[in-house]
């Protein structure tokens, strides 16, 4: 398919997992990244900048179709770094769309905007946000500057709550959260692709038995499907069955995140 897309924070962990496939089906793809990348493919373009200097976020932007934004900090940090990467970069990305009339952003949100919930509580992206840290915070506000970047200015959106993407579960929270690399390529493929998305938020997550997330209409706008399920996992982590769990779980989605004298470092 001929597509010319954008991927910031191209280093980065979820970039490195994405730019094989999306390199192979779009052939080639033009890179932001704050710092050199050495496994570049013969079709990729570097641009290294940072995201909060405007005019090279601009520059980077110029020509391409579709803006799949990675870029910032991934973890909870000091509200001043938030503040430089992921508020103000966010803002220049979106910004940088308008500017260079590109036709839609896939934003990579995080289920941190909706940490604070209840393991009990089932919910979708039409419930009220309730981030558990500064990070949190920062997706939140990224998924009401593409609102605004849509209604305004007619740039298409897709903002992806993306859950625990790694290539199986690593601990009891992550059979909920867990997004697989086949699912999660397919997700961000479905974002850039398909026809009239408009605005939309989606909760990137596997078909987790134990998932909290409800995709809703959203997944079938979208024409995705997941089909992984991380409770395969289950036995390997010492975990028991799903069926055998209770439904009255109050710790929070979140996970430590939610706690009061969490600074960040957790992936």
């Amino acid at each position: 398919m001929s597509m010319k897309v954008l991927m910031t924070g191209a280093g980065g962990r979820m970039a490195t997992v994405l730019r094989p496939a999306l390199c192979a089906r779009y052939g080639g793809l033009t890179l932001l990244s704050r710092g050199e990348i050495h496994d570049l493919d013969p079709s990729e373009q570097l641009h290294v900048a940072d995201l909060g200097d405007l005019d090279a976020t601009v520059e980077a932007a110029h020509g391409v179709d579709a803006i799949l934004h990675l870029g910032g900090i991934a973890d909870e940090a000091p509200f001043d770094a938030i503040l430089h990467s992921n508020i103000i970069g966010t803002y220049n990305v979106f910004e940088a769309s308008r500017r260079q009339r590109v036709k839609r952003v896939i934003f990579a949100s995080s289920n941190h905007v909706t940490g604070f919930y209840p393991c009990y509580e089932e919910i979708s992206v039409a419930d009220p946000p309730r981030p558990d840290t500064y990070y949190g915070t920062s997706k939140a506000f990224g998924e009401a500057l593409g609102r605004l970047y849509y209604d305004k200015w007619g740039i298409e959106t897709v903002s992806l709550r993306i859950g625990s993407f790694r290539v199986a579960p690593e601990d009891e929270r992550q059979l909920s959260t867990w997004l697989s690399y086949r699912d999660g390529i397919a997700l961000v493929t479905r974002a850039l692709e398909a026809r009239d998305v408009g605005y939309l938020a989606i909760y990137g997550v596997s078909a987790n038995t134990r998932s909290w997330w409800r995709l809703g209409p959203e997944a079938g706008r979208l024409g995705w499907a997941p089909t992984d399920n991380a409770e395969h996992f289950a036995a390997q982590l010492g975990v028991a069955p799903a069926d055998t769990t209770g439904t009255d779980d109050d710790r929070r989605q979140g996970g430590i995140y939610v706690d009061t004298d969490y600074l960040g470092g957790y992936w």
